[in-house]
This record gives C-alpha cells, structure tokens and sequence, in this order.
C-alpha cells in the first residue's frame, strides 16, 4: 500500500501523528509527502493571529504563544525532531514536494510518477480540486476532527464544545470538490467530560485519527473501505464570531489549559 501524505507546518498534534504513521510502516509505505503553510491562500499568519484574538482570552493567547516560541526554540536548537513535520519526514527518509499550489498540473506531474493507492490530506489547508481527486489508485482521504457531517467547516473541536456536544470524535472520509463530503470509511467516538477543552479535544481527535489511518493502510486491498453511514445530523460552521467567542467563555468553556501545555509537550501518539 503506497501513501502520499499533504498536510501542513503545525507543531503541536500534526507531528505526533506523522511520527506514529510513519514508525508503524511495513504493510503500507509513505512514499512522499508536501508540507504547507498553515493558511490559506488568501491568508497570512496575521489573520492567523487576529481570527484567535476575539475567541481566546489574553490568558489563553499568552499560553498558545509560550507553546509555539517554546516548541520553535527547541526545532530549531535540534534538541528534538518531534514538534517538526519535516525534521520527522527527514528521519525516517522519506522524499518531499514542495509547491504552493497542490492542483498545478507541475506538481501532479511530479507525483503521478509514485502511484500510490491513497492520497492523505491531514489539516490541508488548500482545497482538492478534479485531478489531484483522480490521481490515487483508490482515493483521497481526509482526517477530520469531528463526528461528520456534524460540524464540517473550520475549527470543530471549537464548535463540538460551544454546542455542548456529549460526545465528540474523529472521522477518515473519502474526498470530493464539496468540503467535507464523500463517503465516510472510519468513525470514533468519546465522552466529552467537564474537564475538555478545545486543545484537550484536539489532541483526542488527532490521536484515534492516526488509529484509524494506520487500520486502513494496514488492510490490504485495492478497493475502497467499506462506507459507513452517517449516524449524526449535518451542520456547517465558519470561523466563530467575537460574540461568539464572549458566549463560549460565559458558559465556562475554555480554549487551553496548563494541563493542555503538559499533553501537548509530553503525549505521544502511539
């Protein structure tokens, strides 16, 4: 089974994934991957920083900018590879594509040559449009952080909490031009407790992904998953609001948490 991997520079849960796929190979092979900016075209770190001003509290925003700055420093001391996607694509040897724009006929061009059975999106932030859909023997698949079709769009460990879900989970799904559509091939579930944060949710959702992509790459057959049908109700979110943002916090949920800096820096996937 041959994997090509997209995803993005995030150096929080996205590496946790990445090295744990990528230790686990024998009956699947990563044969390339592309690692791109974590925004999207028409957007910069700046809006980056300006969507999370109105939905965290200072304390909040203080604790996610320790967090990177801490992370970055030691990437970049080469004291450790395991909040890097590309220092972890590097170990374990495995080729790169660069490009900024994953549906140029130059770069499909470069990766048709590696046939592989499944194209991986994990948080990619750019849209897969006709060709690169049709590239893979089997399909593309892509690592979603909620239980599909609730909550499609952006930030759904947000939204899971902000609607007082009861339970929360991950889901792999075949991809089409539609965002967030296809067929769904893996499903999990967990409580959600008082205790839950969006980080902390994050992390849970991104941990059962790597389970589920791991299973799959490890079931040998040229045929897509079996299709799992939709057991929950639909529902689409953009970017919260500022208001939205005040309710989240009155109703006494959180962003991150110490504990959430704790599981960040010391959790591995396994």
């Amino acid at each position: 089974m041959r994997i090509f991997i997209i995803t993005q520079y995030e150096p929080f849960y996205i590496p946790k994934m990445i090295e744990s796929i990528l230790a686990k190979q024998g009956k699947y092979e990563v044969v390339g991957y592309t690692v791109l900016k974590p925004h999207r075209k028409n957007k910069n770190m700046f809006h980056w920083f300006k969507e999370r001003q109105v939905l965290y509290t200072k304390w909040e925003l203080f604790l996610v900018v320790f967090a990177y700055l801490f992370v970055k420093i030691l990437t970049i001391s080469n004291l450790t590879r395991k909040f890097s996607n590309l220092k972890i694509f590097s170990h374990y040897k495995i080729r790169e594509f660069t490009t900024p724009d994953i549906n140029s006929d130059e770069y499909l061009d470069t990766i048709k040559p590696l046939n592989p059975d499944y194209i991986v999106s994990i948080s990619c932030p750019q849209l897969f449009q006709d060709k690169i859909l049709e590239l893979p023997k089997i399909a593309c698949l892509n690592a979603h952080g909620t239980l599909l079709p609730r909550h499609r769009g952006v930030f759904g460990s947000w939204w899971t909490l902000f609607t007082d879900d009861i339970v929360g989970g991950s889901t792999i799904h075949t991809m089409e031009l539609k965002l967030d559509a296809g067929y769904i091939v893996w499903q999990k579930t967990f409580e959600i407790t008082k205790l839950d944060t969006q980080y902390s949710i994050a992390l849970k959702t991104k941990r059962d992904m790597t389970s589920g992509l791991i299973e799959i790459f490890n079931s040998i057959t040229d045929k897509t998953p079996s299709v799992i049908e939709p057991k929950y109700e639909s529902s689409y979110h953009r970017a919260p609001t500022k208001k939205q943002g005040k309710d989240f916090h009155r109703k006494g949920k959180r962003v991150i948490t110490i504990r959430d800096l704790f599981n960040i820096f010391f959790t591995k996937y396994e």
